[in-house]
């Protein structure tokens, strides 16, 4: 369809479409993407760089006799880019603007087109010449409350002798200087009082900068009605700070305080007695004291804070300014934070496509959340899921038991109690910062599932602190994290692990215990919503059982005939295992996004553990992996599977991903489609020789060797509040063939049966 439809067929006699804008630079001074972003007329959008969908849809829409459905695509699509030299000729004059404002002063800019049929390409050259430069910069006011500050300003200036002269730099200045002042008490310090005075007349291709900061009313013409006399710039201290905390919008008369209390200088008001949220709680979470100087930054903060707690539906900080008389001549704030709560309890039902083990069922889950369990911001939140899945018979077994489509059925309860403090001694926490914004978290939970090859129970409990280390970094510490596994496996599924001799696959499926700890540590460089390349690292260290291995002996515990110790009658696991995840999203633009991710982790069972337990062990394949594999299908190494369906796992993984993400069009009332392209490399493999899986160790001579490689093509419903994505791969090189017949499609027919279908919720990375 694309191919079809001719983009230029349309295109009216002597009119070009814009194929393609070109910027030839004599120097790297400025981004291409910033020059390239200034051009007032762009080409029809493409899709990997190739396809003009847009404008094929717009013209697909735009033949024929007018219906509901043409509109619609004509709605998504893009109208011909038809050159226009009214446009280029204004994008020449923003080219030549932003060269001044960097200090090209005698840049050239020169525009030229190519006409071929109906198509045209224009080419802008831009001659960069000599860049002006900083020569001497200074600062000065007569605002004598500013004067004591400027030494100050001057040092830390962003504008520096011997740089490049540079307009935006200037206006960065202005928001720093701004910035710092209203972080020591100047309440109505705005960036308009900084002006700047340029001398380019120097002949030597110098400037020299004057930075004046003005005082109030200096700049503004006294003929202006309504003018004041000239008056100073005053730093401000905070007096009293109100608290209202059931204050409701609506009905303001009706939520009159009726109770006040005072702790820490800080006056709590309600319009009862009995408050939501414990006083300490909320003060612990207000970051200005009486007596301060106004500082925005902590206020800010304070904003952020009591967001967090999530118990509040509005959050409002107004100030108002302390009357002055011959009695009290400071320059004052009061501060008025007025909060409205909103529900305490709510009721949450889901409903999901279920994607374990990359087959397909459904799943539901029913939740109560109470947001204020102990007037402390304590989240309770008990949740109840269950989920039907159609997963494959590995022992043939007599006991599939089939309810509709779903051989597999899976319920369990929940629990789950977070603290926003941390709950250790006092005299731990009595250093620690507030600003951490720490929560403690106690997790309990049991799953029990019935599929066609054994039961499984497993219970859960874990107890751990996650805190804010940095404005990117946070870290989560899981101290006590207990996992049991009780499996029950059919006689045939029992038979199929015996005849297949492996002792790590049976030790996979022994009822097993699971004492660990986690440590996590998180960096996500992305600021909100800006459209800014960004870093995403997740690191983790598991070590279990290592205490319990120790102290066995003195516990007097007692081993099975493989020589592990067993607390409760039950062998424990013991490993050590770390493992990272790191991610690059680069933007393109507003429309087109790169990703680029690479993961890789290893298992070290010991002591007490012969291998790695089954929910521990690394895996590949799926949505989320190398998607042109059926979750836990892939590897290990170059084993070749033959018959055997087990689902397969390693000591060691390494993965690597590219995608690229491009917006297509919007539908549904406004959720977006986006289309994307990937390329996943990776496998998993053991550390030892594993005799039952020849091929499954771990050599490094091999390791790119035995590296598989899908590619695909996808798309995205992106409905704000979650991400539902469809993804279709290929096997392109396949570790499991022979060594020279490992690269798929030079060796084989495509047929439509190599297709692997991913369906799942969010991105993959």
């Amino acid at each position: 369809m694309f191919y079809a439809c001719n983009p230029t067929k349309r295109i009216p006699q002597g009119s070009h479409l814009l194929m393609r804008n070109t910027i030839i630079t004599d120097s790297s001074g400025i981004e291409k993407e910033r020059l390239y972003s200034l051009l007032k007329q762009r080409p029809n959008r493409k899709i990997l760089g190739l396809f003009q969908f847009h404008l094929s849809m717009y013209n697909l829409g735009n033949q024929g006799k007018e219906t509901k459905f043409k509109n619609w695509l004509k709605s998504i699509g893009e109208e011909p880019a038809i050159l226009d030299s009214n446009q280029t000729e204004r994008s020449k004059n923003q080219l030549r603007l932003l060269l001044y404002q960097k200090g090209y002063f005698h840049s050239v800019v020169e525009d030229s087109i190519s006409y071929r049929k109906k198509k045209a390409r224009v080419y802008y050259k831009l001659t960069y010449n000599q860049p002006y430069t900083i020569r001497n910069v200074q600062f000065s006011t007569k605002d004598p409350s500013i004067q004591f500050f400027i030494d100050f300003i001057k040092n830390t200036s962003l504008i520096k002798p011997g740089n490049h002269y540079d307009e935006e730099l200037l206006n960065s200045e202005r928001e720093r200087i701004t910035s710092e002042l209203k972080d020591r008490g100047f309440y109505y310090f705005g960036k308009n009082y900084i002006t700047y005075e340029v001398d380019s007349s120097l002949q030597s291709h110098q400037v020299d900068i004057s930075l004046y900061v003005n005082s109030i009313n200096e700049n503004v013409d006294p003929a202006t009605n309504g003018y004041k006399p000239v008056t100073i710039h005053h730093a401000f201290n905070l007096q009293n700070i109100y608290v209202r905390t059931d204050y409701n919008p609506r009905d303001p008369e009706g939520t009159i305080p009726v109770d006040t209390t005072i702790v820490k200088g800080i006056h709590i008001l309600s319009a009862n007695k009995e408050r939501a949220l414990r006083d300490e709680v909320l003060v612990n979470n207000i970051f200005i004291n009486r007596g301060d100087r106004y500082l925005q930054r902590d206020l800010d903060y304070t904003y952020k804070r009591l967001q967090d707690l999530n118990i509040f539906k509005f959050i409002n900080i107004q100030f108002e300014e302390v009357p002055r008389d011959n009695e009290q001549k400071e320059y004052l704030l009061d501060v008025i934070i007025l909060l409205t709560p909103m529900d305490k309890q709510d009721f949450t039902t889901e409903a999901e496509i279920a994607n374990t083990g990359g087959n397909l069922g459904i799943a539901g889950s029913v939740g109560w959340r109470n947001k204020n369990l102990l007037k402390g911001a304590e989240v309770l939140e008990v949740k109840v899921k269950g989920a039907l899945e159609a997963l494959p018979n590995l022992s043939d077994s007599v006991e599939d038991n089939k309810f509709l489509l779903f051989n597999t059925y899976e319920i369990g309860p929940e629990v789950t109690l977070t603290f926003k403090k941390f709950l250790l001694p006092r005299f731990i926490t009595k250093n620690t910062s507030r600003y951490f914004n720490p929560r403690s978290i106690l997790t309990a939970g049991f799953n029990f599932q019935d599929r066609p090859d054994y039961k499984r129970s497993l219970l859960n409990a874990s107890f751990g602190y996650n805190w804010q280390v940095s404005r990117t970094q946070r870290m989560l510490v899981f101290p006590i994290n207990v996992n049991s596994v009780s499996v029950n496996p059919s006689p045939g599924f029992q038979a199929r692990l015996d005849s297949l001799n492996d002792p790590r696959l049976s030790y996979s499926y022994d009822t097993h215990l699971i004492p660990s700890g986690r440590f996590t540590w998180i960096l996500n460089s992305q600021q909100g919503l800006s459209n800014k390349d960004f870093f995403y690292v997740r690191g983790n260290l598991e070590l279990s059982g290592l205490i319990l291995r120790g102290l066995a002996p003195a516990l007097n515990l007692k081993t099975d005939d493989k020589g592990s110790y067993k607390i409760f009658g039950i062998p424990f696991s013991q490993y050590i295992k770390p493992d990272i995840d790191v991610s690059f999203h680069q933007v393109l633009d507003k429309n087109n996004t790169m990703v680029y991710r690479i993961a890789s982790g290893i298992g070290f069972p010991f002591g007490n553990s012969s291998a790695l337990p089954f929910e521990k062990s690394f895996f590949s394949g799926g949505a989320n992996s190398i998607r042109a594999w059926n979750a836990r299908t892939l590897g290990p190494g170059s084993y070749q599977r033959g018959f055997d369906i087990i689902e397969q796992s390693g000591d060691i993984k390494i993965e690597a991903n590219i995608e690229y993400r491009s917006f297509l069009i919007k539908v549904l009332d406004g959720a977006l489609l986006e289309g994307a392209a990937f390329l996943d490399a990776g496998n998993i493999w053991t550390r030892n020789e594993d005799l039952s899986r020849p091929g499954a160790e771990f050599e490094f001579n091999n390791m790119f060797k035995e590296m598989a490689l899908g590619g695909g093509i996808g798309f995205r419903f992106n409905f704000s509040f979650f991400i539902l994505r469809l993804d279709a791969a290929v096997k392109l090189r396949d570790p499991a063939l022979q060594l020279g017949e490992r690269w798929v499609y030079p060796n084989q027919k495509f047929v439509i049966g190599d297709i692997v279908p991913n369906l799942a919720i969010g991105y993959p990375f």
